[in-house]
């Protein structure tokens, strides 16, 4: 079994507990989280300040942990097929965030509530958990 449905249900936890953040910085001034900062923590157990301070630094932190980019890319690739298919780390990143905070990105974007962010995190877990069963089987 992978570890990565276990962060996307640390993260839920994460959002759930904290708020979803989907303002400047990863992290909000009352500390709700935005779902990428919410799935780095779930994948290293850590957050570091510069989620709060400094985005550019938090994007390379992210970058530094497989586990959380291995999250991140899972969400993205339940993404509504409108949004363009990217390849390069940062673009991935931006746009799991940018969905978390717009919506889908068809023509009646509206942005997900909190419930739908975790719900989707949560659907995601179950889903891969069935997939490792399936291969396992």
């Amino acid at each position: 079994m992978t570890y990565t449905p276990k962060v996307l249900r640390d993260a839920a936890d994460l959002i759930n507990h904290q708020g979803l953040h989907t303002g400047d910085q990863f992290v909000a001034a009352d500390g709700a989280l935005d779902l990428v900062a919410a799935l780095y923590q779930a994948a290293t157990l850590i957050l570091p300040t510069v989620f709060r301070t400094d985005a550019n630094q938090a994007i390379t932190c992210i970058k530094g942990s497989q586990r959380a980019l291995t999250a991140i890319r899972a969400v993205y690739d339940t993404l509504d097929a409108a949004y363009p298919e990217v390849h390069d780390t940062d673009d991935v990143i931006d746009t799991v965030s940018h969905w978390a905070a717009v919506g889908d990105a068809g023509p009646d974007q509206q942005p997900p509530t909190t419930s739908e962010v975790i719900g989707r995190l949560l659907r995601l877990a179950d889903r891969l958990e069935q997939q490792d069963t399936a291969l396992a089987a």
